[in-house]
């Protein structure tokens, strides 16, 4: 899970920023095993061009000669030396009972060396001030211990050592000031690299989100959506596909709207003429039937007579109603002549008749009327059809209609008058992504739709439905 929520930008931001630590790492190593190599080999030779240099030195001295004594005073005098330290002291008894006869007096015995630590007493470290050297560099790079022994007999019984002890301090800064010009180097190149990929990325990834606002935008129904031109080609490219689809969505739209809004027209108006049929010709038809029963009815009639000219009447009064009743159905004729709040208020006081255990409560704002426009009928159908499904579905027992204008900012400087018709029951609801039993709520969207209003539906099994619709005032609606 937490892989998949990884955006491609970070991932490849990551990517990037583990493989320039990689190419550091390893640059470290190679400098680091380069340098432990060059330390080495500088001591391991220094040391011997020390001990040829005195090995030299001794063959044109004779030891009896007292230009020897000399020159080793001269040499203990060195003490210290770069990479060397060197030491002229007496040879310990242990060492010298130890030894093999010499040859003569003027000989020298072979120098010995030791590739680990020296033994005790021997070797005293000689410490620079290496402070500008890390730890783990020095660590990393110190060869091991290198101490050379050359044995000198001098005039007389005594023996002469001249101890030579590598000193690596002085390499080793060398070579971390060497290192850390690499280093620099190397980690200027890797950030510097990371530094363009990153803003190579990142611009590529400017396009990618413009883009997906753009497609969340066009998800959400904005058809007039359009994207800017980009410099990268491939990008450009998707840029003019994504504004050729938007047009072309944006104009079936309209064409949809338009379509649906002259098959509401032409529905509208049937029913206008259904309802004038019915109250012109079926209406006057039971009037005259109606009239012409009571007309027989005589003073001397037989009662079976009577009776059936009452039953007669009694059918036309019955279906006076029916016809009321589906007149007001195809189309309010109060509509026309009182208004839209006057028709809601004659709908919800029938439907209040009719349904007396469910309690109706009807608000509606000043204005409404002078604002409504076109929308009239659209929203009295509305009201009409959502009071249907409540009775039939619902199962509620609390019903809240209510109109009201509401303001809503198109620009940052114009704000457009909208009505909203918000209606809630208290009923048992239902889940707005199950299969779908009816077509009244994609009505109720279409309607909506044509007129380039707003539907919102929020509801849930046992948390009943609020209905809120939001359609443009005026001509902006027509």
């Amino acid at each position: 899970m937490m892989r998949e929520s990884l955006s491609l930008r970070f991932r490849l931001n990551l990517m990037i920023a583990l493989t320039m630590l990689a190419i550091l790492g390893l640059g470290t190593l190679f400098a680091i095993h380069n340098a432990r190599r060059s330390v080495a080999e500088e001591i391991n030779s220094t040391v011997n061009l020390a001990l040829q240099l005195i090995e030299v030195s001794l063959a044109d001295s004779p030891a009896a000669s007292p230009p020897l004594g000399s020159w080793l005073s001269q040499l203990n005098r060195l003490d210290k030396t770069r990479h060397l330290r060197i030491q002229v002291t007496p040879f310990p008894e242990s060492f010298s009972a130890n030894e093999p006869p010499q040859a003569h007096a003027g000989s020298e015995g072979k120098p010995r060396r030791w590739s680990e630590h020296p033994p005790a007493g021997v070797r005293e470290q000689a410490k620079r001030n290496t402070s500008e050297v890390p730890g783990w560099f020095a660590w990393a790079v110190k060869p091991r211990s290198i101490v050379a022994e050359k044995k000198v007999n001098t005039a007389g019984s005594d023996a002469t050592r001249i101890l030579i002890e590598a000193n690596p301090e002085d390499e080793i800064a060398e070579a971390w000031h060497e290192a850390l010009g690499f280093f620099t180097l190397i980690a200027t190149l890797a950030v510097t690299i990371y530094a363009v990929v990153h803003i190579t990325v990142g611009r590529a990834f400017r396009c990618v989100g413009v883009i997906l606002d753009g497609l969340e935008d066009i998800e959400r129904g904005d058809y007039g959506r359009r994207l800017p031109g980009f410099s990268l080609p491939e990008f450009a490219r998707i840029s003019q596909a994504f504004n050729h689809m938007a047009s072309a969505l944006e104009k079936a739209r309209n064409d949809n709207r338009a379509l649906t809004q002259q098959s509401l027209a032409i529905q509208e108006e049937e029913r206008r003429y259904l309802a004038h049929e019915l109250h012109d010709e079926l209406g006057q038809s039971l009037s005259a039937i109606k009239v012409m029963t009571a007309s027989l009815r005589k003073p001397d009639s037989r009662p079976q007579d009577n009776e059936a000219i009452d039953c007669i009447m009694a059918i036309c009064d019955r279906l006076f109603g029916v016809v009321r009743g589906m007149m007001r159905r195809l189309r309010p004729l109060m509509l026309d002549e009182l208004g839209l709040v006057v028709s809601l208020e004659d709908l919800i006081e029938s439907w209040r008749s009719r349904n007396p255990g469910v309690n109706l409560h009807f608000d509606c704002e000043d204005d409404i009327e002078e604002s409504a426009g076109a929308a009239k009928i659209h929203l009295f159908r509305i009201v009409q059809e959502c009071l249907t499904n409540i009775v039939k579905h619902a199962e509620a027992d609390d019903v809240r209609i209510k109109l009201a204008l509401k303001e809503i900012a198109e620009t940052d400087e114009h704000d457009r008058s909208w009505i909203q018709l918000t209606i809630r029951d208290n009923g048992r609801g239902f889940d707005p992504n199950g299969p779908r039993r009816g077509f009244g709520l994609l009505g109720i969207r279409e309607r909506v739709a044509s007129l380039g209003g707003l539907f919102r539906l929020d509801t849930s099994p046992g948390d009943g439905v609020t209905l809120e619709v939001c359609v443009p005032c005026g001509e902006a609606s027509r």
